[in-house]
């Protein structure tokens, strides 16, 4: 049986005036808000560590109660690891397009560097660089290293590829990968955006100084 009072018993609607109602708020979605706490997070994770980075500091900064943070994640371990999930975003196609046999393998290693330096100085991609896959349990951080081990390869495949078109010189492809990544993975600790260098002119002054060294022939 209904609770609500006769129709004739409620006051008549206020009739606003043509032209004055009042807009509706935004509405945010719920993936937009939860990028928002994602990007917050890699923020503080980079600025103050993993360890003295709270889910209070983390709410605080993005303007929300804790309670409500637990509405789009479950813990700071989950959100560590979509921060370093989303640090990775795009890299895919970057891997397939250096997979691509139509340019020559020093112009697509080039390509991957700057492709990967962009990645790694996003605020997603400096969480990765400072905070590490430590921070979390190994059954986690198996997706995470699955795709840098992916990255490796590329990396490896190219060099190979590049050794037998005669375009680089003999070499172990296994250490010039680690000389590239340890190269480039260093860039966020000291990289600031509003330096001296914008980050494509640091990459291409690397890989000049890299290729330099490594092609069988003179570049000009």
């Amino acid at each position: 049986m209904s609770t609500r009072p006769d129709d004739a018993a409620l006051p008549a609607p206020i009739e606003r005036p043509a032209g004055r109602r009042r807009k509706a708020p935004p509405v945010v979605r719920h993936e937009d808000k939860r990028l928002a706490i994602l990007r917050i997070a890699a923020q503080l994770f980079a600025q103050n560590g993993y360890e003295a980075t709270s889910l209070d500091m983390i709410a605080d900064q993005i303007g929300m109660h804790k309670a409500t943070l637990y509405h789009y994640i479950k813990n700071k371990e989950e959100v560590l690891y979509f921060c370093l999930v989303k640090s990775f975003e795009n890299l895919d196609e970057v891997v397939e397009k250096v997979r691509d046999r139509s340019e020559p393998p020093l112009q697509r290693l080039r390509y991957f560097a700057q492709s990967l330096a962009h990645a790694q100085n996003s605020d997603f991609g400096r969480c990765l660089v400072v905070v590490g896959l430590r921070p979390l349990t190994t059954e986690a951080s198996l997706d995470i290293r699955r795709f840098q081990r992916r990255l490796d390869t590329t990396v490896r495949d190219l060099i190979t590829e590049g050794i037998a078109a005669g375009d680089i010189k003999p070499c172990v492809p296994a250490l010039l990968s680690a000389m590239l990544f340890g190269m480039l993975n260093w860039v966020p600790q000291w990289y600031q955006e509003d330096g001296k260098y914008s980050i494509d002119e640091v990459v291409e002054a690397f890989m000049n100084m890299l290729i330099q060294g490594i092609a069988a022939k003179p570049q000009r």
